[in-house]
């Protein structure tokens, strides 16, 4: 078969012609690469950064050398009211997520310690994301072995040993770390996407119409469209957990009623979202590509692939406005950590906060496009 070149050439400047026509197009192309280059160049690196260090210890030469030298590493940062005074329970510490890392002295601190002959210093470790606390391990033996090489306990017999202890994750499982983020990014994608597109395709079908000349209202139609797939979102939760706890084993330390509040308080967010998307597009596909757009800043910026604290302070703030970033913290605390409750019901409100912004956006947008 025989192809005609200016036929080509046609279609080929029609459709480059189509697509500078629609802004949406071109933020389609353009802006979901320009993004995911920015966020995973700045975000994705080896190198673990703002680690929160405690040192559990009596006032001491030592003590205030391994927080002096931790905090001028650029690795650390420091944790107030912990530093230079001993703790009851240092593991209760990285349980209210005060600290990643506690370094704990005997009871006596470190220099009588040293004296009599311990030359161990403990370290408590938050190891639910394992690969972070590996090199959080590694950074502090550096820090401990530059202060014992510049207080001469680093040859023979005076060689400080550090005795690591992990929490919450034994095995250091990277599994037990993935499925509570995967389980909130599945159900995010399919609320997103599918609720998205469901006002949408009344829209290009005609029926929204019939829909508003129906005795319906407004709150009904959006309940109404909106409810089916809450319900949905919360069976995806509920499967995800299961495929995770039966099929691969990861540890289950919290409540059912917390994963419930967290469920429902993260489906109706990402519902409003997808009610957002739907009132300022008309097709099924323009939502697609919405929330699309939508899809790729949330996930980046969530915490699921990399820590927030990784994140440049520049684009932080995206993430503390991303109801993403609540939920995968507090399913991993939950089901990984047991979910200190101060902690945990911080997040919901503001997660409650964020969904109550989104539906009152939502609502106000649909109520204006029927007037």
């Amino acid at each position: 078969m025989k192809l005609r070149i200016r036929t080509l050439k046609g279609f080929f400047v029609k459709e480059i012609i189509q697509i500078m026509r629609d802004p949406k197009m071109i933020m389609a192309i353009f802006f979901i690469p320009v993004i995911q280059t920015v966020m995973f160049g700045l975000a994705l690196t080896s190198e673990v950064k703002n680690i929160k260090l405690g040192v559990a210890s009596n006032p001491g030469k030592i003590a205030r050398e391994l927080e002096n030298r931790a905090l001028a590493s650029g690795w650390f940062v420091k944790v107030p009211g912990i530093n230079g005074a001993q703790v009851a329970d240092p593991a209760e510490l990285i349980a209210a997520h005060r600290a990643e890392a506690v370094l704990v002295a005997p009871p006596e601190g470190f220099e009588k310690a040293l004296e009599r002959g311990d030359r161990s210093i403990q370290l408590l470790l938050n190891a639910t994301n394992a690969q972070r606390a590996q090199q959080v391990n590694g950074y502090v033996q550096q820090i401990v072995a530059e202060v014992a090489a510049a207080n001469g306990y680093n040859t023979g017999g005076g060689l400080i040993r550090l005795d690591m202890r992990v929490l919450f994750n034994h095995y250091m499982d990277t599994t037990s770390f993935m499925i509570p983020a995967l389980l909130v990014m599945s159900a995010f994608i399919v609320l997103l996407v599918v609720g998205g597109m469901a006002l949408a395709k009344e829209k290009e079908t005609g029926t929204m119409e019939k829909l508003i000349a129906s005795p319906c209202s407004v709150e009904e139609i959006m309940l109404g469209k909106t409810l089916p797939y809450f319900v949905i979102g919360l069976c995806i939760v509920g499967l995800i957990l299961f495929i995770g706890v039966a099929g691969f084993g990861i540890p289950f330390r919290g409540g059912l009623w917390q994963i419930g509040v967290n469920s429902v308080l993260f489906a109706v967010s990402a519902l409003a979202s997808a009610l957002l998307i739907s009132t300022v597009v008309r097709t099924q596909q323009q939502a697609m590509m919405a929330s699309v757009l939508d899809l790729m800043p949330a996930i980046l910026l969530s915490g699921v692939f990399f820590p927030v604290a990784n994140i440049p302070v520049l684009f932080r703030w995206m993430c503390y406005v991303n109801p993403m970033m609540y939920s995968v913290v507090n399913f991993r605390s939950v089901i990984l950590k047991g979910g200190d409750l101060a902690y945990f019901w911080q997040n919901c409100g503001w997660l409650a906060l964020l969904s109550v912004v989104l539906c009152a956006l939502a609502y106000k947008n649909f109520k204006s496009k029927l007037n």
